[in-house]
C-alpha cells in the first residue's frame, strides 16, 4: 500500500490530481479570507493553518505540472511543426531566442506604457521611474535586434567579420547594461524611499508573484542554457531577459510588502526590500563586467588571429 502510494507521490495521476488542484485552490482561498476577516482577532491563526497548507500543496502542484512538461511540449511541439515557420523557431535555438526576444520586445513596451500613463494618472514619480526602466530596456534590446540584423546582412559574405561584429554586439549589451543599471537603481531607489499606492487585491498580488517567479526561472534556465550558444547576441538577449526578471522581482517584493500590510518603517521585513533590491543591481553589475571582460577577450583572440594569417 505504501509503495502504491509513494509510487503515485512519484508520478500523480487520475481524479486524486483533480483533487489536489480543487484543494489547493480552496487552501489559498482560505488563506486570503482569514487574512481579511482574522485581521485583530483570534481567528488570525487560521489564516497561518490555511497558509501553511496553501504553501506545501503549491509546491507538490508546482512539481506536478513540472513533470508533465516534457510531455506537453512534445504534444504541442509535435503540432506545431506542421507550419513551416514554426518548424523553423523550434529547431533552431538562435531563431527562437530572437523570435522570443522580440515578443519579450512588445511585451516590454507594453509595460512601460502602463507605467508611463499610471504615472501620469496618480501623479506619482514612483511609476515614472519605472517607465523610464522599461524604456531604456525597450532601446537597448531593439537596439541588440536592429544591429544583429544589420550584421547579418552586412557581412554576409565574410564569417570572418560577422563573427566579430556579434563579439561587438555583446561588448555593446555589457556597456548597455552598465546603463540600464543607472535607470535600474533610480527605480529601485524611488521604490525604497516612496509610497506606492496598492490598486491590486491579495488575489492579483499572489497572481503577480506567481508570473514573476515563472519569470525569474525560465530567465535563470535561459540564461544558463544560452552559455552552450556559440552566439554572443543570443547570450546578450538572455542577459537582459534576465536584467528584466530581476528588476519584476524588486518590483514584486515591494508590491508583496505594501499589499500584505508590513510595509512600514517600524516592521523589520522592510528592510527585505533593501535586501532583495541592492543583491538586484549587484547582479547586474557582475554580470556586465563579465560581458565586457569576455567580449573583450574574444576580439582580441580573433584580432590576434587574423594578424596571424597575413603574416603567414
Amino acid at each position: 500500500m505504501f509503495k502504491r502510494l509513494w509510487d503515485w507521490i512519484k508520478r500523480p495521476h487520475g481524479w486524486a490530481l483533480l483533487l489536489l488542484y480543487i484543494f489547493t485552490a480552496i487552501f489559498i482561498a482560505g488563506a486570503i479570507v482569514f487574512s481579511f476577516i482574522g485581521q485583530g482577532t483570534s481567528y488570525i491563526f487560521i489564516a497561518y493553518i490555511f497558509y501553511g497548507f496553501a504553501a506545501a500543496s503549491l509546491c507538490y502542484t508546482v512539481y506536478t505540472i513540472i513533470i508533465f512538461v516534457p510531455l506537453i511540449k512534445r504534444i504541442i511541439t509535435e503540432k506545431l511543426k506542421s507550419n513551416k515557420f514554426a518548424a523553423k523557431v523550434f529547431e533552431s535555438y538562435d531563431v527562437k531566442t530572437t523570435v522570443f526576444a522580440l515578443l519579450s520586445f512588445g511585451i516590454t513596451i507594453v509595460f512601460a506604457t502602463i507605467n508611463l500613463v499610471s504615472s501620469i494618472h496618480f501623479r506619482l514619480f514612483w511609476y515614472g521611474t519605472i517607465a523610464a526602466y522599461y524604456f531604456v530596456l525597450i532601446i537597448f534590446r531593439g537596439g541588440i535586434l536592429f544591429a544583429y540584423k544589420k550584421c547579418a546582412e552586412k557581412f554576409s559574405d565574410s564569417e570572418e567579420k560577422y563573427e566579430k561584429s556579434k563579439w561587438h554586439i555583446y561588448l555593446a549589451s555589457g556597456a548597455f547594461l552598465i546603463l540600464l543599471e543607472f535607470a535600474m537603481i533610480g527605480a529601485v531607489t524611488q521604490m525604497m524611499l516612496s509610497e506606492r499606492p496598492v490598486q491590486s487585491s491579495e488575489i492579483l498580488a499572489i497572481i503577480n508573484a506567481a508570473y514573476t517567479f515563472y519569470k525569474i526561472t525560465m530567465a535563470i534556465y535561459n540564461l544558463v542554457k544560452a552559455r552552450r550558444s556559440s552566439n554572443p547576441v543570443i547570450r546578450s538577449l538572455r542577459s537582459l531577459n534576465f536584467a528584466d526578471a530581476c528588476m519584476s522581482v524588486i518590483s514584486l517584493t515591494v508590491l508583496m510588502l505594501s499589499t500584505f500590510g508590513v510595509d512600514n518603517p517600524t516592521s523589520s521585513m522592510n528592510y527585505v526590500k533593501y535586501i532583495v533590491g541592492f543583491i538586484g543591481c549587484a547582479v547586474i553589475i557582475i554580470m556586465a563586467a563579465f560581458i565586457i571582460i569576455r567580449a573583450n577577450k574574444q576580439i582580441k583572440l580573433i584580432k590576434g588571429g587574423n594578424e596571424n594569417e597575413q603574416g603567414k
